[in-house]
């Protein structure tokens, strides 16, 4: 009778050795899933940050390039001579037959 209760009580004491082992691995594999979670939100964070700069540096791009149209524009259209050859153009096209179907005859 004694051997058999010797014999629980080694089992239990197994039985509460594997529990507390099952339990430290546990706990670390937890620890494990929040260092992956927190370098992948690190990870999304940094990706997000260069996506926002490379947005704004195609923006700050797209407008400088408008701005040198505009600016190539008003020059075109500062420029004396040019006005004057447009405004020629404009006046030929509104009082012939071909370029203004008419238009102050």
């Amino acid at each position: 009778m004694d051997r058999v209760l010797q014999a629980e009580r080694d089992a239990l004491a197994v039985v509460a050795e594997c529990e507390r082992l099952s339990a430290a691995e546990l706990e670390q594999a937890r620890q494990r899933r929040r260092t992956i979670l927190e370098r992948t939100q690190a990870r999304i964070v940094a990706l997000h940050a260069r996506a926002a700069q490379a947005l704004e540096r195609g923006a700050a791009e797209i407008l400088e390039r408008h701005l040198r149209s505009a600016t190539a524009e008003v020059e075109q259209l500062a420029d004396p001579q040019r006005r004057h050859a447009a405004l020629e153009r404009l006046v030929v096209r509104l009082t012939t037959a071909e370029g203004g179907a008419g238009v102050g005859r």
